[in-house]
């Protein structure tokens, strides 16, 4: 278990690592490509880990996801095991550490994103968000140091990457907002992240309409 708190050197930078491998099945189609607002799921979070991150971007994901222009493509480390493969792979081409996001929560704020970058900083370890579920490991900070640990995992055939924050000696950060993890696993799912995004909007618009 990883239980140092040094942080990370002064100038160190985060790459943002993009999760965009999953494979839509109960979408039932790319949801990388599904639009919000306008945009793609896979654009709103490129943006937001552009706004965290010092360093570089790159997306873990196979098919036709295009992302030239905007990131690099990693390879996952052992092809067919997941998100956390995906996150190996990203460590691999780090020198200090990466912030992970999938492009399937669309709701993260970036108050709660760069939070999660200022405390893996101090303490140069795993840093996941807390929700009601429990972890969330796929929006999290992982450092250079736990390759090892994963990389082993991976050939053991342990492929959850949230059975292995306690064994990475992981740090949580509360989720602020329950509406923070809603996870597009479904056509509905994205109604539901439409309709809160668009609170707001919709009702300064009625009140408008009153008037």
């Amino acid at each position: 278990m990883t239980t140092t708190t040094d942080p990370l050197p002064r100038g160190a930078r985060i790459d943002g690592l993009l999760l965009a491998g999953g494979r839509s099945r109960r979408f039932g189609r790319d949801k990388r490509r599904a639009l919000l607002g306008g945009r793609t799921l896979a654009d709103i979070a490129i943006a937001k880990l552009r706004a965290v991150v010092d360093g570089d971007l790159w997306i873990a994901g196979a098919g036709t996801f295009e992302a030239r222009g905007r990131a690099f493509l990693v390879d996952d480390l052992v092809r067919g095991r997941g998100p956390l493969s995906g996150i190996a792979g990203g460590l691999m081409r780090t020198s200090f550490g990466i912030l992970v996001l999938p492009c399937d929560v669309p709701l993260v704020g970036l108050d709660t994103l760069s939070a999660l970058t200022r405390m893996a900083r101090r303490c140069g370890r795993v840093v996941a968000l807390r929700s009601m579920r429990g972890w969330e490991p796929l929006v999290a900070f992982y450092p250079r140091t736990a390759f090892p640990q994963i990389a082993a995992a991976l050939r053991e055939g342990q492929g959850a990457p949230h059975r292995l924050l306690e064994r990475l000696g992981a740090l949580a950060l509360p989720v602020g907002r329950t509406d923070e993890m809603c996870n597009v696993n479904r056509v509905e799912d994205l109604t539901a992240a439409s309709d809160a995004r668009g609170d707001g909007r919709g009702l300064r618009r009625r009140e408008r309409t009153k008037r």
